[in-house]
């Protein structure tokens, strides 16, 4: 309840310092007679932050990156791109000191209802219990989708005020209908020493480590394609009725998640039946790095629906994942007593992706794309690199030896 007030209070806080939301839209033109598409020439666009040498400000760059200038169109039909200007441009500095309390409450929130979620399963049900979870928690990235598609009309206070609304509910529903076990009556001091030192512990334990590096390459590659899914919808993808690159994501994460909430569960009640995690996570990772591979390779006019397809299949790997995920954890815990640290420990599989995918993708996609943008090759090499992580994570679910 304690995170849940500052939650609110650090969205509220970001939407008050973050800049009046603006997104260019383009009129509609044609190509080749083909009525409502807007093509521009994708190999200028991606290759200007390289060509242009004049360009210091990396900020300058994103921005011609992201917005698709009327510039670089081809020149068919003029396009015109119609943009509003900014009469707030927001705080960053406040902006970034309630996003990392928003970041801080997140984690006092979710370590101790994952931990709630432990105590309430049975060990039969450890299955079915992750997978529900994982469905909850990718429904909950469907609505955020959903969010995104019609963010210009809802706006950034209306985007903000919808996800404080959804998280108060939700909260409240979980405290007020859940009960729990007694604490402690004799309370052991804690000091620096015990935190250092109990933060270190569950990684003697050998099936631990496993989980642990095994969501840890997951959610890695997971957080590197979703990071880098709209630079790539944008540099390297036509996309249909003049849409920008934030809608067309929006679009394709629908049919993802929608495929990895029921994946999820399905997959959450067979590891229960068959009593097997391994084989549901192998299968996992296998289908997610072929489904990376094939986006390196499709282009053209019809680019954007087959990758719209890839994302169904990629959400039914991604879910099965999910299915499992929790029910890993919960079947090696090292100690039942220290049950909430251990998983906070193990959060850190979810947390360190999100805050490294980003950078260690973007210097990868910078350098390849100056060697040759003229293929794509940054991307080639950010996919390739996102397809070994997930090999691996299907490679080292197999050394743990608790989890059949």
């Amino acid at each position: 309840m304690a995170g849940t007030v500052f939650l609110c209070i650090g969205l509220i806080g970001m939407a008050l310092s973050s800049s009046k939301l603006y997104l260019p839209r383009r009129d509609s033109g044609y190509k080749n007679g083909t009525e409502g598409m807007c093509h521009s020439d994708l190999e200028a666009q991606r290759c200007l932050p390289y060509a242009n040498k004049t360009i210091k400000n990396s900020h300058e760059t994103t921005i011609l990156r992201g917005s698709q200038p009327g510039t670089i169109l081809v020149p068919e039909k003029k396009v015109e791109v119609v943009e509003e200007k900014d009469t707030s441009s927001g705080s960053l500095g406040l902006y970034i000191f309630f996003y990392l309390i928003v970041t801080v409450s997140f984690a006092m929130i979710t370590v101790p209802y994952n931990a709630l979620i432990a105590d309430k399963s049975h060990y039969s049900q450890r299955g079915f219990n992750s997978g529900v979870m994982g469905c909850m928690i990718l429904l909950g990235n469907v609505s955020g989708a959903a969010v995104g598609i019609g963010l210009s009309e809802m706006g950034v206070l209306g985007a903000y005020g919808t996800a404080i609304a959804v998280v108060m509910v939700s909260v409240c529903v979980t405290v007020f209908t859940t009960t729990e076990k007694p604490g402690k009556q004799n309370l052991e001091p804690i000091g620096c020493v015990q935190i250092f030192c109990g933060f270190w512990e569950p990684f003697k334990e050998h099936d631990f480590r496993w989980v642990f590096f095994t969501r840890f390459l997951m959610q890695q590659g997971v957080s590197t394609v979703t990071g880098f899914l709209e630079y790539w919808l944008s540099d390297m993808i036509e996309l249909p009725d003049c849409w920008n690159a934030g809608r067309g994501v929006a679009i394709m994460l629908l049919p993802m998640l929608f495929a990895a909430a029921i994946s999820s569960i399905i997959f959450g009640i067979l590891s229960d039946r068959f009593n097997r995690r391994k084989p549901i996570v192998i299968v996992a990772a296998f289908i997610m790095c072929i489904c990376i591979s094939t986006l390196t390779y499709i282009k053209g006019p019809s680019a954007y629906y087959i990758a719209v397809v890839v994302a169904f299949f990629f959400g039914i790997g991604f879910g099965s994942f999910q299915s499992v995920d929790f029910a890993l954890v919960m079947d090696i815990l090292p100690e039942e007593k220290d049950k909430a640290k251990d998983i906070a420990v193990w959060h850190l599989a979810l947390i360190l992706p999100n805050a490294l995918a980003t950078p260690v993708g973007g210097l990868i996609l910078d350098y390849f794309e100056s060697v040759n943008c003229r293929i794509g090759l940054g991307y080639i090499i950010l996919f390739v690199v996102t397809t070994v992580y997930f090999l691996l994570s299907g490679i080292f679910v197999t050394r743990i030896r608790q989890a059949k």
